[in-house]
């Protein structure tokens, strides 16, 4: 009888009613309202509300520490995953409430991982969500990876660019270019992420030598950041791949023209400097180029790895017939940067693995500093340094609700992800390392060849006083080391986009 009843208060106490009629004596008269107690408790149980029901208001209340373990005890409780999605879809809202971003974006995401066609209306939200916090992150391949596993009928059409935007970084990071450049294709001009979509299309075009269509992409970035105060990060970097892509081109004279416009106050002002210096130096500039050497090869760049400015300098010198200054300048770099040599050749056999160069790199020990000094500019370095210090600083602060079993299971996949992105930091570095080892092996190499032409000036300058002629030609073969650009993404270097070329220098020894 107890289970069977679902009635109202008023249908209760008619029923008992009857009873006390039907059952005059008074031995049952206590069993009745012995009862009748247990009918209309059950029916207040049934309409107390749920952990859920109490979870949202205590969040819409500020309370957001009560709200967080009621939302756990839904989670954990939920007997279908359209319960478990929505109590899901609160914590994220909550967490991000507290500034806890990461763990936001972990909960917004467990929203995604199960289809529902119960919740479509926390899918549009649960997809803006993890693709903007993901982007602030830099963790946009993260979302993407979450959001290519779900239903295309599950997207909906408002949040399309948002999908495509990060769908198209998260292919571009596993290798799958041709994928990648379809959705980020795909991203409306209107959106938000319209500038990166275009800056990253540029990247692709780059990594395949097409350097029209990344012209086009890279001017695109220019014109859509400029002026623009939030996008002041994005701009550099697009204007900085503008002028290099100029280069490999060939439009020598524009690429000095974009190179021209940036500022000291810009974070790629020493990378400027450098790579500069090439484009005026064929364009017969020297006196601009060898100011942009001044100030490289000050004392306070000269532990940032600018080895290539010495040789450059030094070819440039050879083209003015100073011999005794080029001198100079080759011995300063035999000074400073063979030291280095050695370290980073030692550093190679001893630092073997991702996490031992992670590891040397926050410490600061075992390896050299102008590598830790050089790797410090590196925008990909930087960005998940920052990340890697939240993460941290946001699992320290969530070790407060050390009860909660959702928070348990936060940080647990905090750790992890702490882990991971330090062996990708570690992993970079790596390949940093490698890469400005084997170029400072080609500057060396390219140094002891200028020595002996300086050998061989001299020689002809001699001569020439005998009545040989007064000038002469000489073809000197200048190469930008493989893989010298910043990847802005991964941190990693682009592969050569400079590459090899053979200029004419014309010696202006007169007799």
């Amino acid at each position: 009888m107890y289970l069977r009843v679902k009635r109202s208060s008023r249908i209760v106490e008619a029923w008992t009613a009857s009873l006390l009629r039907a059952f005059a004596p008074r031995k049952f008269v206590l069993l009745v309202l012995i009862l009748s107690t247990v009918v209309v408790h059950a029916e207040n149980k049934s309409l107390a509300p749920s952990a859920f029901d109490m979870a949202k208001r205590a969040y819409e209340s500020g309370s957001y520490s009560r709200a967080l373990d009621l939302l756990s005890q839904a989670i954990n409780s939920a007997s279908d995953s359209s319960s478990r999605n929505k109590a899901y879809y609160y914590q994220g809202l909550v967490l991000f409430e507290m500034g806890y971003y990461y763990s936001s974006y972990v909960s917004f995401r467990n929203v995604l991982l199960t289809a529902d066609d119960k919740n479509r209306e926390i899918y549009e939200k649960s997809i803006k969500n993890v693709v903007v916090i993901t982007d602030r992150l830099n963790m946009q391949d993260r979302a993407g990876k979450a959001i290519s596993g779900l239903p295309a009928n599950f997207i909906p059409s408002s949040v399309g660019s948002l999908t495509h935007y990060s769908q198209g970084i998260y292919f571009m990071s596993s290798g799958e270019s041709e994928k990648a450049m379809s959705h980020l294709k795909s991203v409306n001009p209107e959106s938000q992420f319209y500038a990166k979509s275009m800056f990253y299309l540029g990247v692709l075009a780059t990594k395949v030598k097409n350097y029209k269509e990344a012209l086009f992409y890279f001017d695109k970035v220019a014109d859509l950041t400029r002026g623009k105060r939030d996008s002041f990060s994005l701009g550099e970097l697009g204007r900085l791949n503008l002028a290099r892509t100029l280069y490999s081109a060939g439009d020598i004279e524009r690429s000095v023209e974009v190179y021209s416009q940036f500022l000291s106050s810009s974070p790629h002002w020493l990378t400027v400097l450098l790579e500069a210096s090439w484009p005026l130096l064929r364009m017969n500039d020297t006196t601009v180029s060898l100011g942009n050497l001044h100030t490289v090869l000050s004392p306070f760049y000269r532990e940032d790895l600018v080895g290539e400015a010495y040789v450059l300098r030094a070819t440039i010198l050879f083209s003015l017939c100073k011999y005794e200054e080029m001198r100079r300048t080759l011995a300063q770099f035999f000074h400073f940067y063979d030291p280095i040599l050695r370290a980073m050749q030692t550093e190679t056999n001893q630092l073997g693995s991702a996490d031992a160069y992670y590891r040397a790199y926050t410490t600061e020990k075992g390896i050299n500093r102008a590598f830790v000094n050089f790797a410090k500019r590196d925008p990909g370095i930087i960005n998940s340094i920052k990340v890697l210090d939240l993460l941290r600083e946001e699992r320290r602060n969530i070790s407060q609700y050390g009860r909660n079993d959702q928070m348990k299971r936060m940080m647990q996949i905090i750790d992890d992800t702490d882990k991971s992105l330090s062996l990708e930091i570690g992993a970079t570095l790596q390949k940093l390392h490698k890469s400005k080892l084997a170029e400072l092996l080609g500057q060396r190499e390219q140094a002891n060849y200028l020595k002996v032409e300086i050998v061989t000036g001299e020689k002809d300058l001699i001569e020439g006083q005998k009545g040989l002629p007064p000038k002469r030609v000489v073809d000197v073969e200048t190469s930008v080391a493989a893989g010298y650009h910043f990847w802005p993404y991964e941190g990693e270097f682009w592969e050569d986009e400079l590459g090899t070329y053979v200029y004419t220098t014309e010696s202006a020894c007169v007799n």
